[in-house]
This record gives C-alpha cells, sequence and structure tokens, in this order.
C-alpha cells in the first residue's frame, strides 16, 4: 500500500512555497465518495477538476498526508513546456510521424487551456506565455542544437538572440513560442481554492492507500468505485520508475539595471543546451530561479531527503548563473531547495484506468510535469467518464510500462549516466567537438 508521502520527508522550502497563501487543514471526510484521490499535487488536483467539468454531480475526495503541492508540483522551475522527456525523432521512429505529432500538439493545446484556467482562478500564478530559449556556448552544443530545429525550434543567430538574453560567450540558440512560466505553488494555490469552492473534499495531513472497494485514510475506510493514484514519486516505486533529484537556487530580487543588461524583458524561460539538465526563468518578482540535475540516484529507489540539499548541485546552478552573466558576481542567493521527480525507464509518463477494478494512476513525467500532469489527468478523466477523444488514443495511454533493471545494476548504470553527463559537458566545453562520451549515454537512455 503506497501512502502519499514518506514520514522523513523534509517541507517543501522553495522561493514559491514562501510565498504560498495556503494554511494546511483538516477537513472531515464521508465514508463514501465516487472518486477518491490519493495525492494532492498537479495530478490529484487537476484529475479532480477535469472530472468535476465532466461530471459535475460526482462526489470527490483528495487525500493528501502532507498539504497539497508538498512534492514536485510546488518544487519545480515553473516551465508550462511543450518539450516532452523523449526527443521527437526518437518518438517517431517508435510510433511514426502522426503520432508523435498528435502529442506535440495535444501539449500545445493543453498549454493554453492551462493559461487560460490559471488567469481565471489563480492569478497568483503569474501565467506569462512568451516561449524559452535554449541557448549554445560551445561549438560542440551550437551543433547539436542546430541539429534540432524544427518546425516548432527556430535557430536565432547569436546577435539575434542576444537582444532577447545577454549570455556570455552566446553563439545562437533556439527558440520555442509554446512554453510559458509560472509561480508553481501559486497555481496549486489557486486549484485548490477552486476546487473546495465547486464541493470537492481537500484533506491535508491524511495518509491514505487503496485497498479493495475504496481506500484506508487514516485507518478509516472510505468506500469508492473509483480510485486514483496521484502520488507520482511518492508511490512505490517497484521497478516501474525511480526518483531522480532536482535541485533549485534563485537569487535576491535583481535591479532594473541588472535586468537591463541580462535581457529577458518578457519573461521566457531559458536554459543552456548542455547534456546535464537546466532549467531557469525571471519570476514575478524580479529573481533568477535556476534549477538541474547532478545529485546521484539513491540505492532501491528510496527517498533520501538529504539529497534535496546536495551542496555541490545547489553551488554548481550558482556558479552557472554566474558564468552565464558575468555582471552578477557579487549576487546574493536567497533560496536553496530540491525534490524527487518520477522516471520510467523509456522516460515516457504513463496514464493507466482499468474501468473492471476502477482503478486508475498516472505519473512517470521525468520533470515536465506542470504541463503533462494536466493532459495526463485530463485523459484519465475522460476515461473514466467513458469518453473517447483523441487525447485518450495518445500512445502512452494505458500502455504497460517497461520495467528498470534490478538492483544493483540499475544503481551502478543510473549513477554512472549522471556523473558521464558531467564530463560528456567538460569535454564539450575544452574541446568544442560533440562529446565521446554522450555519445555512449545516448542509447543507454532510451530517449
Amino acid at each position: 500500500m503506497a501512502h502519499t508521502a514518506k514520514l522523513d520527508s523534509k517541507p517543501n522550502n522553495s522561493l514559491w512555497a514562501n510565498r504560498s497563501t495556503q494554511s494546511v487543514s483538516s477537513h472531515t471526510f464521508s465514508d463514501s465518495y465516487d472518486v477518491a484521490i490519493i495525492g494532492g499535487g498537479f495530478s490529484g488536483l487537476w484529475s479532480a477538476y477535469h472530472l468535476k467539468k465532466l461530471n459535475p454531480k460526482l462526489s470527490i475526495v483528495i487525500f493528501e498526508a502532507r498539504h497539497c503541492g508538498f512534492g514536485a508540483s510546488g518544487r519545480n522551475g515553473g516551465w508550462v513546456s511543450s518539450d516532452y522527456p523523449v526527443y521527437r525523432s526518437t518518438l517517431e521512429k517508435r510510433y511514426g510521424v502522426d503520432r508523435t505529432s498528435a502529442l506535440f500538439q495535444s501539449l500545445t493545446n493543453a498549454i493554453n487551456e492551462l493559461g487560460t484556467v490559471a488567469q481565471s482562478i489563480a492569478p497568483q500564478a503569474n501565467f506569462v506565455k512568451s516561449g524559452t530559449v535554449l541557448f549554445a556556448r560551445n561549438l560542440a552544443q551550437e551543433r547539436r542544437l542546430k541539429a534540432s530545429e524544427d518546425d516548432l525550434h527556430v535557430w536565432k543567430k547569436p546577435d539575434e538572440l542576444r537582444g532577447m538574453i545577454n549570455v556570455s560567450q552566446l553563439r545562437g540558440g533556439l527558440f520555442n513560442s509554446e512554453c510559458a512560466t509560472i509561480n508553481p505553488m501559486g497555481l496549486v494555490d489557486g486549484l485548490v481554492n477552486h476546487l473546495r469552492s465547486i464541493g470537492v473534499t481537500i484533506c491535508e495531513g491524511v495518509f491514505a492507500s487503496r485497498v479493495e472497494g475504496g481506500v484506508l485514510a487514516n485507518s478509516a475506510m472510505v468506500s469508492a468505485s473509483i480510485v486514483i493514484q496521484a502520488t507520482e514519486v511518492f508511490g512505490d516505486p517497484a521497478r516501474d520508475f525511480i526518483p531522480l533529484y532536482s535541485l533549485m537556487i534563485a537569487t535576491e530580487p535583481l535591479s532594473e539595471d541588472l535586468w537591463r543588461e541580462i535581457g529577458v524583458e518578457s519573461r521566457f524561460t531559458f536554459a543552456e543546451g548542455s547534456h546535464l539538465i537546466n532549467y531557469a526563468q525571471r519570476t514575478a518578482d524580479n529573481r533568477i530561479a535556476i534549477g538541474g540535475r547532478g545529485a546521484t540516484y539513491p540505492y532501491g529507489s528510496r527517498l533520501v531527503p538529504a539529497k534535496e540539499m546536495t551542496d555541490y548541485v545547489h553551488a554548481h546552478l550558482r556558479e552557472l548563473v554566474q558564468q552565464w552573466f558575468p555582471a552578477l558576481q557579487r549576487i546574493t542567493f536567497s533560496h536553496a531547495w530540491g525534490g524527487a521527480v518520477a522516471i520510467t525507464r523509456d522516460w515516457e509518463p504513463y496514464v493507466q484506468f482499468d474501468a473492471s477494478s476502477g482503478f486508475g494512476r498516472l505519473g512517470g513525467y521525468a520533470g515536465d510535469g506542470v504541463t503533462m500532469s494536466f493532459l495526463a489527468s485530463k485523459i484519465l478523466a475522460n476515461l473514466i467518464t467513458g469518453r473517447s477523444e483523441p487525447i485518450t488514443q495518445l500512445h502512452f495511454v494505458n500502455r504497460k510500462i517497461r520495467k528498470w533493471e534490478p538492483e544493483p545494476l540499475r544503481y551502478i548504470a543510473v549513477n554512472s549516466l549522471v556523473k558521464m553527463s558531467g564530463v560528456a559537458d567538460k569535454e564539450e566545453a575544452k574541446t568544442s567537438r560533440p562529446s565521446l562520451v554522450s555519445r555512449i549515454i545516448a542509447p543507454l537512455i532510451l530517449r
């Protein structure tokens, strides 16, 4: 039985949580509902939202062990992105051009729909859709990014891009107009308030597990014909997914003089095209919030809260900001935090629903969960209410999840790949040639 959080999980100390208007509250709950949802992150909240939209008469309860947005939903980089964890070229080989195009069109539609909802019920999310820039700072990155240009990702030369963002050693980059930025906890807060206003029961501080006929919530039996497991990385991973830690930092608010030098006037998201993932935004209160990978994978897919504050990853992120923008050498970094995301063996999400048992689950967003959780929960709501729509035909719906290798193989392999990604970036920075190490990584990670 999988709970919605582990007892030793650290509090959400992110920049976003510090600005949350939400107060943890424990609501009483009935002994019977139409739908019981385990998990109060984006997957659980959006599932309730879409179900109520499709059938307002449904009685729905959400059980959250800590507080809504406690996990990745309240700790992420705030990218509402149209990108996908698996490369488009790989998807076209696996599923064909038409099914791949349908996926990316669905993601674009989801961004626009999410934005409409956010602006209506969560103005504190500060939703702004102004695109994203993936820039190159060495020749190897430039070659790799240019090779990725397509209808959605347009290559911009250094002079053209520098008018948008003034990064040191800039060699150009890809611009994708289909991306937005948000304060993720602001979106959580707006969703919570909206759902409660339309009759959804949200119970925080309640541990819940699926049992036959419903859920066990703080040792009380709650019957429900439909149960949704929306716990993402806090569920029982078995070999379906692994936890990988993404860490973030934020600067103090920067002066207008500094922002005139840096750019990013329209608050598009931005990142360097390195092998080790990074992602950044200009916040609504004029900070830089930047995140990235690099923390090692914990043996046995255990959640290890200490990894949320991996010092060398936070130090790397601070160095990266100051490499990009030399004018920030003396700036103060005010926040540092982290959290785990769930990654399946082939880096693809899952949405599953068994009508005979009434059990549904969704997750595996690999760090692209803001947009994908909206789309996945909309798909699940359609499956539950018996509707066949184009999005219910997307390739990852009701697919069998490929298993990760048993331990200790996955511990050795995953941590080797994390380390090799960093080595590949250092190799390219020194040689300006595509990394030989990256050629070894590519076929192993199935992206």
